[in-house]
């Protein structure tokens, strides 16, 4: 019997081949499509979001043990719609309901995917999904689910219009899952408003699982994965003490890639500063005040480009 790791490696390079000659129909689909049997990210190494994890995990049953669902009466469930502002972590719980059913992962851009294939994305995304149901465990991401309104390409009426048919196409492959496979279709948004009704209609998107900003202790636990991480792969103590009761006030209302950001951007200074020559030191509680303090007046720069103040 194949080992799982061998097992993995001709699954993928399956994958490549099918997606390959997709590629060769629709082009090359890098930075659009991207399959992972092993993606890696655990439900632990996920900081804050207690209440999406708990609930998320218990759908690893539906790939991993269907006929649970069957022998009390019912059929698993399809789809779930994690909401909730960006950077929040719900890429990274689909890679951990992926992992820990050890299903390989699917992730559709659908605001990339629409902004090349535009109303066409909808035959892309129906032969992805078949091709997903035919390889197993799956689950199938999809990113920015809001972009199948098309209201970033088309004016208002033409959006309507066209999307109907995009969302028409979804849901007929939604409502066609055989029952016997074990694949999850997982959608993100951040816009709720532009959600069409009807993907979230029973037996589709119907499972919603809200995925918020980390308060204080959630932010904390954020923090210390990144620092955690950090260390780990530098083999080395890279933060002093910290004092949380400085830092936590000031990040309020960052999401949690917003966060790992400012480490990042710590980490960054030492480096540059021990490519000067000088004596870097440990990362300090000072030191993440001033990123904290720093990151937040770019973000209020992005924010006046982003609605045209300095145009």
């Amino acid at each position: 019997m194949p080992e799982p790791a061998e097992q993995g490696w001709a699954i993928q390079r399956r994958l490549e081949d099918v997606f390959g000659k997709l590629g060769e129909k629709y082009g090359n689909l890098t930075g659009y499509v991207e399959v992972e049997t092993q993606p890696g990210v655990t439900f632990a190494e996920i900081g804050g979001l207690q209440a999406a994890k708990v609930t998320l995990r218990g759908f690893a049953t539906a790939l991993t043990n269907p006929d649970l669902y069957r022998q009390w009466g019912i059929m698993p469930p399809k789809g779930v719609l994690l909401y909730g502002p960006p950077g929040t972590g719900k890429s990274l719980l689909a890679k951990a309901l992926a992992t820990t059913s050890e299903a390989t992962f699917y992730h559709l851009k659908l605001m990339n995917l629409t902004s090349k294939f535009g109303p066409n994305t909808g035959e892309l995304l129906q032969e992805t999904l078949t091709i997903a149901f035919q390889e197993g465990k799956a689950v199938v991401f999809l990113d920015e689910v809001d972009a199948v309104a098309l209201e970033h390409l088309l004016p208002p009426p033409q959006a309507r219009e066209a999307s109907a048919r995009l969302v028409a196409a979804l849901a007929e492959k939604l409502d066609g899952l055989p029952e016997s496979s074990r694949v999850m279709v997982i959608a993100a948004t951040n816009r709720t408003d532009a959600m069409d009704p009807s993907l979230v209609a029973p037996g589709r998107l119907d499972r919603l699982i809200e995925v918020p900003l980390p308060e204080g202790p959630a932010q904390q636990e954020i923090l210390e994965l990144r620092k955690a991480q950090a260390e780990r792969n530098a083999g080395r103590r890279l933060f002093a003490e910290l004092d949380y009761s400085s830092i936590l006030p000031p990040m309020g209302g960052m999401s949690g890639a917003e966060i790992a950001e400012i480490v990042r951007r710590a980490l960054e200074a030492k480096v540059h500063s021990a490519a000067a020559g000088g004596n870097a030191g440990l990362v300090s509680t000072q030191d993440l005040l001033q990123e904290i303090d720093g990151y937040k007046r770019i973000r209020e720069v992005v924010e006046k480009i982003r609605y045209g103040q300095y145009l």
